[in-house]
């Protein structure tokens, strides 16, 4: 049962908004588990709170009890953990809150902005497939009787409906099959590694993909940094967030650099395809003025606006070709359909 339960990121942010409340008031730690419990309606939140109430009184770190549930990533972990070794557990939650609610945000307005898109295919499809099984049957005995020849966009549909008609079933399945094999190809690394590299290369979606990688990062060394996490391991965090392989394999090849005495600037400098001269430029000048926080929250700030700025204009791009496809489409199932009885009609008179 567990296997299909989860917690929403806003649940995430007021339970951690009401943890770090409750620990600054003076509350036991074990005791503000028990109340979160008790108010929560969400099975897997209120099963994690009363594990974590039981191995909190047993002595186990905070940390650890997150650690080994599912529902929490290496993030959430990685703020308590800091905020445990330093005394500041309660700010560190507060950290942590920022953290997820801004994250939560952009991934909504990424969603918000794709929402006309997917609604516009969607009935594309639905009106299609409307079509061909309910529609042009109907049309097919009146075809059968005219005395033209059909031309091929009407014999298109008709076998396009046939098709549908007679192995209906099996498409729908082959479909699913293809569904599931696809979101199990993702999962092979080197699929994904190709598909994310192709990503970001893409026009219109690639420098959004770009962008948003670049505020993860931002957003998570800004955060770490000032809740107490040093530099190479908020890198090791980093490189286990960001969603994009590319982004991934950059930031371990950057942590190793930093590891041997590299300034974090010039270890960046090694990938400008990802890491844009801005961003580089920023990042050393935090460094030679030791204001790291500084940096990467302006440069949290100006990408996740970007980010923002250009899924708002997405579908305003994207809207004029998907007018131009469902127009091809209407004409195309118009020309089907009105051909044929034009060509009757017209041998009439």
């Amino acid at each position: 049962m567990d296997l299909f339960e989860n917690i929403s990121s806003q649940e995430k942010v007021d339970f951690v908004n009401n943890l770090s409340l409750l620990i600054r008031s003076g509350k036991p730690i074990n005791e503000s588990f028990e109340l979160l419990a008790k108010q929560n309606r969400n099975p897997a939140l209120k099963k994690a709170l009363e594990d974590a109430k039981e191995k909190t009184e047993k002595g186990t770190p905070i940390h650890k009890v997150f650690e080994e549930n599912r529902h929490f990533g290496n993030v959430f972990v990685s703020f308590i953990r800091a905020g445990e070794q330093s005394g500041t557990l309660d700010k560190n939650l507060e950290f942590l809150a920022n953290w997820l609610q801004r994250n939560n945000r952009l991934k909504k307005e990424i969603s918000s902005a794709t929402l006309y898109p997917k609604i516009i295919i969607s009935f594309a499809l639905i009106l299609g497939s409307g079509l061909a099984v309910f529609v042009l049957p109907q049309l097919l005995p009146i075809f059968n009787t005219l005395d033209v020849e059909l031309p091929f966009t009407t014999r298109f549909l008709l076998w396009f409906s046939d098709m549908i008609q007679e192995n209906g079933i099996y498409i729908l399945l082959t479909l699913i099959a293809l569904g599931v094999g696809g979101y199990f190809l993702f999962k092979i690394k080197a699929v994904k590694n190709a598909w994310d590299a192709l990503l970001i290369e893409l026009p219109v979606v690639g420098p959004i993909a770009k962008e948003y990688q670049l505020t993860i990062v931002a957003q998570l060394i800004s955060t770490l940094f000032r809740s107490g996490v040093a530099i190479n391991e908020s890198l090791d965090i980093i490189s286990s967030s960001v969603t994009n392989m590319e982004y991934e394999k950059a930031i371990n090849q950057i942590q190793k650099r930093v590891e041997k005495g590299t300034e974090f600037a010039e270890a960046m400098e090694e990938h400008p395809d990802i890491f844009p001269s801005v961003f580089i430029s920023v990042v050393a000048t935090g460094e030679q003025t030791g204001s790291y926080g500084d940096s990467f929250e302006y440069l949290a700030n100006f990408f996740a606006e970007r980010v923002s700025e250009k899924t708002q204009r997405l579908p305003i791009v994207i809207e004029p070709i998907l007018l131009i496809g469902i127009g091809i489409f209407v004409a195309f199932v118009a020309t089907a359909i009105i051909m044929p009885i034009y060509d009757v009609t017209s041998g009439i008179y």
